[in-house]
């Protein structure tokens, strides 16, 4: 008998060697005895087991079954243990099955081989059954491992794939256009989910408010406080608009200091207020990088914007309401100028050659593109310009907000037009004439006209308008190019179902046919459905060709 004080001691390994395995394991051995022997001993432990004596009846098995290990025998006739690794690796299905090599060569040579072919681990002939079972036993648990691991990843996915989705339908790029001047947006995050805050808001008193924001950070806390900046800051702006840009300010640092309570989150941001009675722009800069502006096609003094303001929104430190009107920034909407808005993700990426950040080549390319009428979005395209340079744009959130202040003297008709063919006709004409008397040719005025005439006849017809009700339309020509932009109150347009039909069944029907006819007149054509608004956006380039 043992005594109370004798120790019974075992063998961790005894009890790691007879110790339950699960999993699909696939023996590749051109010897029959070696494969019998290695399914008795897995089958033995739990292992569901499949053999093949070679490397093609292998691949052709793994391609039908999901295996979790493959024990794989380097000398073998027609396709060795070292190629089939190799094939291995090279299928996708089988790409992340661990392998095992059971060699009876002892090179080191030969080992780095299989490694650097993708085996995880080796064996060498002739095998202890006890060091197989436990190096069986680790990569079956490596595999599972993996496999949760890939689930989780995969569900992680998912879910910042939704919630970014969600969050972009927060984020509008829908352009803007009013009497004053027209806003483009592009916006791209880093990751699904990102941190910076835009829009643009229209106000009852015909006040327009622009701003970009920038979150502190990267991921899903950044992109929810984004989220909160932007339910917050249409709130105040709506609210405090009237009193002007550091009213607002104020009032979104109390909320984002009260509600966010880690001092690591905090968010830049850029505000401007533009009145329509003044012609001013009024803003101010929270902490936020400097807009670059554009003036007659000359890169302007960007500095004046860092006057006042400073500190970010929601900063841990100072007063919850530390802007006056002291810090604002008035800017004069002369027209004929651009005003780019932009976070630091832009200027901050590196070229992929030589490593320098775009903070010194920005404006200039800003500059190029705004000077190019061809390229209505200002902003997408600085961005397309930036990444063909060699910039790489994927290391953070890059947000540009293109402000284009229209200059009236290219504005050559702007009016509300009432809801009557006869009307819609005269405007077409004098549109027509207008574009003449700015350089364009005979030809292009005359698709002017017909598309004037084909969107307005649409709009007459179809859109559902009440007999009193006008659509606003503007256009104006910047060089060879036409810009037309027209709004309207109407029901929102079936576009997809209309240009689906079969092309005679489309030109039967009148609005089928007018669709047909303004996509093939126009160079570009944009539509968007804003609240309760369509916005139809055209350009129509001159090229010279045949005009009388």
């Amino acid at each position: 008998m043992k005594s109370k004080d004798q120790v019974v001691r075992t063998d961790p390994t005894l009890s790691r060697f007879s110790q339950s395995l699960a999993g699909k394991v696939l023996v590749v051995d051109d010897e029959l005895p070696n494969r019998l022997y290695l399914r008795k001993l897995l089958e033995a432990r739990g292992c569901e087991v499949f053999d093949t004596e070679g490397g093609v009846e292998a691949l052709e098995l793994v391609s039908q079954k999901a295996m979790d290990l493959i024990l794989v025998d380097v000398m073998m006739p027609h396709m060795d243990g070292f190629e089939l690794c190799g094939r291995l690796r090279e299928e996708p299905h089988a790409a992340r099955i661990p392998i095992i090599m059971v060699t009876a060569k002892s090179k080191i040579e030969d080992i780095e081989m299989g490694f650097e072919l993708g085996a995880m681990d080796y064996i060498r002939k002739p095998f202890n059954p006890r060091e197989l079972v436990l190096r069986v036993g680790n990569a079956l648990a490596l595999k599972r491992s993996s496999d949760e691991l890939t689930i989780w990843n995969n569900r992680v996915s998912r879910d910042l794939e939704l919630a970014g989705a969600i969050q972009r339908s927060l984020f509008s790029e829908v352009p803007h256009f009013s009497h004053r001047f027209e806003v483009r947006i592009a916006y791209r995050t880093c990751l699904a989910v990102g941190g910076d805050a835009f829009d643009i808001i229209s106000l009852p008193n015909g006040m327009h408010c622009v701003y970009v924001a920038d979150v502190s950070g990267h991921g899903v806390a950044p992109a929810m406080i984004s989220a909160l900046l932007k339910a917050t800051a249409n709130e105040m702006i709506s609210r405090y608009a009237e009193k002007g840009p550091a009213e607002v300010c104020n009032a979104l640092n109390v909320v984002i200091r009260r509600r966010i309570d880690n001092p690591a989150y905090f968010a830049t941001m850029f505000i401007a207020i533009h009145d329509p009675e003044t012609l001013e722009w009024r803003c101010m800069n929270c902490g936020h990088p400097d807009p670059v502006i554009v003036r007659n096609n000359e890169i302007g003094d960007s500095s004046i914007f860092s006057k006042g303001g400073g500190a970010p929104l929601g900063f841990p430190f100072g007063s919850e309401r530390p802007y006056s009107v002291a810090d604002e920034v008035v800017f004069k909407d002369d027209g004929n100028a651009f005003l780019l808005l932009y976070t630091d993700g832009l200027v901050e990426a590196r070229h992929r050659a030589t490593l320098k950040d775009c903070a010194g080549q920005m404006a200039e390319h800003y500059r190029r593109v705004v000077r190019d009428p061809s390229a209505p979005d200002k902003s997408d395209e600085l961005l397309r310009v930036l990444e063909s340079e060699g910039y790489d744009l994927s290391a953070d959130d890059c947000t540009a907000i293109s402000i284009h202040m229209l200059d009236p003297v290219k504005i050559v008709i702007e009016q509300y037009v009432p809801r009557n063919i006869y009307l819609v006709s005269d405007v077409a004409k004098q549109a027509e004439s207008a574009v003449m008397a700015k350089g364009i040719g005979a030809n292009t005025a005359a698709m002017l006209r017909l598309l004037i005439m084909e969107l307005g006849a649409n709009l007459v017809d179809h859109a559902g308008l009440a007999e009193d009700d006008s659509f606003w339309i503007q256009l104006r020509v910047d060089e060879n190019v036409c810009q037309l932009v027209i709004e309207d109150q109407g029901a929102e347009w079936e576009l997809e179902e209309a240009l689906s039909r079969e092309l005679d069944e489309a030109y039967m029907g009148e609005r089928g046919r007018g669709i047909a006819i303004t996509n093939a007149i126009a160079n570009r054509i944009e539509r968007y459905r804003v609240e309760h608004n369509n916005l139809t956006y055209c350009t129509i380039i001159d090229e010279g060709g045949g005009d009388e």
